[in-house]
């Protein structure tokens, strides 16, 4: 096979690209759901997970099925009323690390840095007006000497908005609410939880709870914040944001890129099973009776409600890192220290960058390159077109990409969402969520409207039920499946028989290897690693 662009193939490459895409338009066709991004229609025979693949899923459901047995047997020997009764349900898997730190308060401001949702911390400038936190609410939870009105005059107040969940269905006997957690940077550098105000108005939560608060008054408000959590992630910032929007990229290369084209080749391994696994979350997850339905407080029609919301708001350039992170304010390091996902995603973006920019170079060496191939121009209809994808943002002067680097920016930002950006939020699903107690899927009693004091017995029958807790361990433990292809990894066909392509890999390769050695170094000065990023631990594409 003869990669090339179009322009440059001669008329007997030009019939078998003509051919081929003949072939691929047919296999590859879309399909809408209401308030859904587009996809592909059913599952096409080269989208197909592998049979190793396929066992490796099904070894683990079986594994969390007799872990779930033995759980059961545990369970009934509980003593009911007590956290602890959470550590019966892991006889054979590990139980989460986190179960030995979920408690402090130190751990609970880490995992909004270094958790699997870092994308809501945000910077503020202001108090917003529905908070209602003044000096006087949060005095006695600050030392001595220091007021708010310092923390924002110094940049040192962080702001956590679950606003997006506010007003979406709620399963019946299962609560969840839209909170408001206001953090600060302590003396000590670390970032610590100063307010929780659990609804988005002084109207409808009425009061703000403080670590000053009596202690399980206080965890139950951080409860009601991790519950808030769970939800924003798994439909949000990890489905919508990733598996969902990304599919369109790929369903459009198939339609209007032969397998000749150097962006189909690039594109290719990017994409290795992501509408497999988004076709079993359409068919089996997000379904009447499945696992969302059972252990997240806003089931099957609030997941679709918040789907259909994040999506209506998405564009495609808002996530570029560097933007997204900007407009959080959260790119300086001396005002947010300890934000490893920052550090490392930055770090990441900046090497598939430059990877991706060496290969395109091969290829497209002027902007006269771009703006002649007619098969990336058809791509990129594709991807706009109300008919097809309906990707918004994209960098394009007068519907197409006329510049090298307007490519270059599209390009690098696939590679980076469908590697990085999902390795973010998925691999440490069961660091978070497999221990209930720090981030259940749905609260079971109301949220406290007042400070009266509570005790261990009453946060725990607001916890989840065994079967919930069954669902939601034994998904998170298959979606944080390790991946078997990491970023810079690639089959021996890939850019065949050249040369140059294969020299930029190995740079790649390499550079990945350095930054695996920087990670670790970093890690190992600190109490909790971030290793969601490393390099090795990072999935080529969107397979789980």
């Amino acid at each position: 096979m003869q990669i090339s662009l179009p322009q440059n193939a001669s008329p007997q490459e030009t019939f078998l690209r003509d051919r081929d895409l003949a072939a691929q338009s047919q296999l590859y066709e879309w399909s809408y759901m209401p308030g859904l991004p587009p996809f592909c229609k059913g599952l096409p025979e080269p989208e197909r997970f592998t049979a190793r693949k396929r066992d490796r899923m099904l070894f683990d459901v079986g594994e969390s099925l007799a872990d779930a047995a033995f759980s059961v047997m545990k369970w009934l020997t509980a003593k009911p009323g007590k956290v602890d009764d959470y550590r019966r349900f892991y006889p054979l898997r590990p139980m989460p690390s986190v179960a030995d730190r979920w408690m402090e308060n130190r751990e609970f401001a880490r995992q909004r840095l270094d958790g699997i949702n870092p994308f809501l911390i945000t910077q503020i400038q202001e108090i917003p007006e529905n908070l209602a936190v003044t000096e006087k609410t949060v005095r006695a939870a600050l030392p001595d000497g220091i007021t708010l009105s310092q923390l924002l005059a110094e940049g040192r107040l962080f702001i956590i908005d679950y606003a997006a969940l506010q007003g979406a269905p709620i399963v019946l006997g299962r609560f969840q609410e839209a909170p408001i957690a206001l953090f600060w940077v302590d003396e000590s550098k670390t970032l610590m939880p100063l307010a929780i105000q659990l609804g988005q108005s002084e109207a409808t939560a009425p009061v703000v709870f403080t670590p000053a608060d009596e202690w399980w008054t206080w965890l139950t408000a951080r409860t009601f914040v991790q519950c808030a959590e769970g939800t924003y992630h798994e439909i949000i910032a990890h489905l919508t944001r990733t598996h969902l929007v990304m599919e369109p990229f790929w369903v459009a290369a198939s339609r209007t890129l032969p397998p000749q084209h150097p962006i189909h080749v690039l594109l290719r391994p990017h994409f290795t099973g992501t509408i497999n696994i988004n076709y079993e979350a359409r068919t089996e997850l997000i379904v009447p009776n499945g696992p969302i339905d059972e252990t997240i407080a806003v089931g099957t029609e609030g997941a679709y409600w918040l789907v259909n919301n994040a999506y209506k708001d998405w564009s495609f350039l808002d996530w570029n890192p560097y933007t997204e992170m900007g407009r959080r304010g959260v790119l300086n390091s001396e005002l947010l220290p300890g934000y490893h996902y920052r550090d490392d995603a930055l770090m990441m973006f900046d090497a598939i960058s430059r990877y991706t920019e060496q290969l395109l170079r091969l290829y497209y060496r002027s902007d006269a390159d771009v703006q002649g191939d007619s098969e990336l121009e058809a791509w990129v209809a594709e991807l706009v077109s109300s008919e097809g994808g309906r990707v918004k943002g994209l960098p394009l002067t007068d519907g197409k990409l006329a510049t090298f680097d307007d490519l270059h920016t599209v390009i690098r930002q696939i590679v980076y969402l469908v590697s990085c950006e999902h390795a973010a939020v998925n691999n440490g699903q069961y660091d978070q969520f497999g221990f209930i107690p720090n981030t259940p899927g749905a609260m079971y009693l109301p949220a406290p409207t007042s400070k009266a004091p509570s005790d261990e017995a009453q946060f725990t029958y607001a916890l989840p039920p065994m079967k919930a807790v069954d669902e939601q361990i034994t998904l998170v433990h298959l979606l944080a499946e390790p991946t078997l292809t990491p970023l810079g990894h690639y089959d021996d066909g890939f850019f065949e028989q050249n040369k140059a392509a294969t020299l930029a890999v190995d740079r790649f390769r390499s550079e990945l290897d350095d930054l695996t050695v920087e990670i670790d170094l970093r890690n190992s000065d600190l109490e909790v690693p971030y290793t969601y990023l490393r390099p090795p631990d990072v999935g080529r594409s969107i397979a789980i």
